[in-house]
């Protein structure tokens, strides 16, 4: 257990590895987010899977969210006992043990989910049911993932008229999420396939309506995708999660043509040189177990510094320019993945002025069930 009452503790004081917020650029972050949106169309309901925890949930309602999206059941209940009352489950939810606890919370919270079968709803419809509640489901549509979700087209007017016609169960609308396409480096390549996506959306939305049914809620979209979502207009529903703390990856991206994105990384794993067999070669305890890599390593915020993993706990810093460091120093790292690197850790240390300012626990960290 970590001593959280570290308040006023300059930041080179700290034992590493240790996973900091840059408070100022998180909050420009959150400010940012919420003027993009400001006089549009669209809700944001921001995905917590970035960050697993309520408390930044709570300051994303702040700035106008109206809820937020949770991957799964674990961290919607994390969310939900952290003071978060209304929830919306972007997977499937169709084992009988994760639809009771799913029943459960609907309960506490406004609740919502996805379904893309017929077998799913029938579940969550004797489910809902037998607990006396009314659960929103969300057909979920495969608009280019090719992960879960129905075919666009007539597929989802039929499980909408099921969704509909089951005592229990509330036909909300559709979610059409593609991911891929969310850290496309070119403009112009990322934003014809966000049009391509949308207009499979929409072309099933309109099917949906034809036979009878309001679609309420249009929902997808990523911090990618979030300007051109807001600009074509088809989604009233935006879920964006890394923008709060952006990663080495989503720094790539061309936001407009030849601009680089309005949202700056607020997030860092702090590491220490533990060993310096050379100069130009220096060892950190920072490695797999503490930053992830399935996009790639972390970056070094200090210039003149090249990352590269070199096993569970170790990494290694080669110097190509700039200041050498001493064996027991310091250093940032940005990781490629902010999503996966925050579920490694315990806690984030709020860092303003070089001390830590406050220390939150990153409640939903490892609820993938």
């Amino acid at each position: 257990m970590i001593e959280t009452n570290l308040t006023g503790l300059p930041l080179e004081k700290l034992d590493t590895p240790a996973l900091l917020i840059d408070l100022d650029q998180f909050e420009q972050n959150l400010a940012r987010m919420q003027h993009l949106i400001a006089g549009s169309h669209c809700r944001c309901r921001p995905h917590v899977k970035s960050h697993k925890s309520p408390i930044i949930a709570h300051l994303q309602v702040r700035h106008g969210a109206v809820g937020v999206c949770c991957a799964k059941v674990g961290e919607a209940e994390a969310m939900v006992a952290g003071g978060i009352s209304d929830v919306h489950v972007t997977t499937p939810v169709s084992t009988p043990e994760k639809i009771s606890r799913l029943v459960a919370l609907a309960r506490r919270a406004d609740v919502s989910v996805v379904a893309d079968h017929f077998d799913n709803v029938n579940a969550l419809a004797e489910a809902a049911s037998m607990s006396k509640i009314s659960l929103k489901v969300l057909i979920e549509i495969d608009v280019g993932q090719q992960r879960c979700g129905l075919p666009p087209g007539a597929a989802a007017a039929d499980l909408a008229d099921r969704i509909a016609n089951s005592r229990g169960l509330i036909f909300a609308g559709l979610q059409g999420y593609q991911g891929r396409l969310q850290a496309i480096v070119s403009f112009a390549d990322r934003r014809r396939e966000v049009e391509r996506s949308l207009a499979l959306l929409l072309e099933t939305a309109e099917a949906v309506r034809n036979r009878g049914h309001p679609v309420e809620v249009l929902t997808g979209g990523g911090t990618g995708s979030s300007g051109i979502d807001i600009e074509l207009g088809g989604l009233n529903e935006l879920q964006p999660g890394s923008y709060v703390f952006m990663d080495s990856t989503y720094r790539r991206i061309e936001w407009e043509p030849g601009q680089a994105s309005p949202f700056e990384p607020s997030l860092s794993i702090l590491g220490s040189v533990v060993s310096r067999p050379s100069a130009e070669r220096l060892v950190l305890d920072v490695g797999w177990k503490t930053a992830s890599s399935d996009s790639g390593p972390p970056v070094a915020k200090t210039t003149g510094w090249s990352f590269e993993f070199a096993g569970d706990e170790h990494g290694i810093l080669h110097r190509t320019g700039g200041l050498s460091l001493a064996l027991g120093d310091k250093i940032e790292l940005v990781p490629s993945h902010c999503d996966t690197t925050v579920n490694l850790y315990d806690w984030f240390f709020g860092i303003r002025n070089g001390r830590i300012e406050t220390v939150w626990p990153i409640a939903a960290r490892g609820r993938s069930q």
